[in-house]
């Protein structure tokens, strides 16, 4: 028999949590967990959810982390919980999107034959609008350069018996069967944030893992508005060398993968937050050695 544990993570938005909270409670088919990650939140997280009697309930178990270790350390450490549990499904989400009432259903209804089913992702403020748009995936499995799903009514016409598949928004309502942990085990806590979700999308395909998107299981998120600070847009480049390194055989065809790290960096010097020469300094050494394989914490350079 199934069974599903899903995976909240979250930091200093205890508001948005609750409501993330409240909506994986009122699924129709109901997760057998609630495991919620807190990345060592100081906006009283803990005691919120305490005073709202959720940490009383049976289906749910909080796990509050010494310190903040990104998002990506959330959903390793999530991951790892769930999976030592012996849950035979993750369900992973952010703590500002809300699955709809029936999507857990809807995902768990098509994953016969799939590893890993995502939901659409739908702008509340417009629901005819992908909040996340979805790469359009060729004969082959590679992505078509600069071609992507926007709208739902795209998406439900390119799927095939309600899937679009080869793809799918990651930790935004995703269900992940415990074969692919077992075989590649959890997020990289190294990657701390921005870019840990396409890591393991990629890492997943590589491993050859069959992935899709149920086009009628809604989970709503606000449209990303990309605002970079200095850290962010640290992590942002350094990931990205990171995942062409070494995943640019599953992502493009063989002819194009030598543009992505040139636009890559293009594109990321356009977008800097600053040009002071020492934060460009420490961005292009982490790029540098990122290139090489290593990983090196903003903090730490």
């Amino acid at each position: 028999m199934d069974t599903v544990a899903a995976v909240i993570v979250t930091y200093n938005r205890k508001a948005l949590l609750e409501k993330a909270v409240q909506a994986v409670l009122r699924q129709t088919r109901p997760a057998d967990l609630l495991l919620i990650i807190d990345n060592a939140s100081n906006d009283g997280t803990n005691q919120y959810l305490q005073d709202l009697g959720y940490l009383d309930n049976s289906r749910i178990s909080y796990i509050r982390l010494p310190e903040n270790t990104g998002g990506a350390g959330g959903f390793h450490e999530g991951m790892k919980q769930a999976f030592a549990a012996g849950y035979t499904w993750l369900w992973l989400m952010d703590d500002d999107g809300i699955p709809d009432d029936t999507c857990l259903a809807k995902l768990l209804n098509q994953s016969t034959g799939y590893d890993v089913l995502g939901s659409a992702v739908i702008n509340p403020d417009d629901p005819e609008k992908l909040s996340l748009k979805l790469r359009i995936i060729d004969a082959q499995g590679y992505f078509v350069k600069r071609q992507y799903i926007q709208t739902h009514s795209e998406l439900r016409n390119q799927a095939s018996q309600g899937i679009y598949p080869g793809t799918a928004n990651f930790f935004n309502g995703i269900l992940i069967s415990r074969r692919v942990p077992e075989k590649i085990g959890y997020v990289k806590k190294e990657l701390f944030i921005w870019g840990d979700e396409y890591e393991y999308f990629l890492r997943i395909k590589q491993a050859g893992f069959s992935v899709g998107t149920v086009a009628d299981a809604i989970y709503w998120h606000p449209a990303s508005i990309f605002k970079f600070t200095r850290i962010k847009y640290y992590y942002y480049f350094r990931n990205l060398i990171y995942i062409h390194r070494n995943y640019s055989s599953v992502m493009y065809r063989p002819n194009l993968r030598w543009l992505f790290p040139i636009y890559t960096i293009v594109n990321c010097l356009r977008m800097t937050p600053s040009f002071s020469p020492k934060y460009m300094s420490k961005v292009f050494w982490a790029v540098f050695r990122a290139w090489q394989g290593q990983l090196i914490p903003y903090s730490s350079i």
